[in-house]
């Protein structure tokens, strides 16, 4: 479900420039932002029981496991280039001097 999130001028356009250098969505780069977070301060803020904590790492972590197998399972599923297309970008530039 989409939604909307307020933001000052500065942090838009961080975000707009991160996602263009990633080629991702905005979104996308919260969601990073928010998981890190939540991986490298979160779980110090709000569990002070070491038992706990390392529970919370845990989950943290094989949730970013199940994230990656998606990813790569999406990433296999999507066609790749063409061995003909592979062939001529490895070729190179061919000029008259060089045939």
């Amino acid at each position: 479900m989409p939604s909307s999130v307020t933001v000052d001028d500065d942090l838009r356009k961080k975000l707009k420039k991160l996602a263009a250098e990633l080629d991702t969505t905005q979104g996308e780069i919260i969601s990073r932002a928010v998981s890190l977070y939540e991986k490298e301060i979160g779980t110090h803020l709000y569990s002070p029981d070491p038992k706990a904590r390392k529970i919370i790492q845990r989950a943290v972590k094989k949730r970013d496991e199940i994230l990656w197998r998606k990813k790569i399972r999406k990433s296999l599923q999507s066609p790749g280039p063409q061995i003909d297309e592979m062939r001529i970008s490895n070729w190179g530039e061919i000029t008259a001097d060089k045939s």
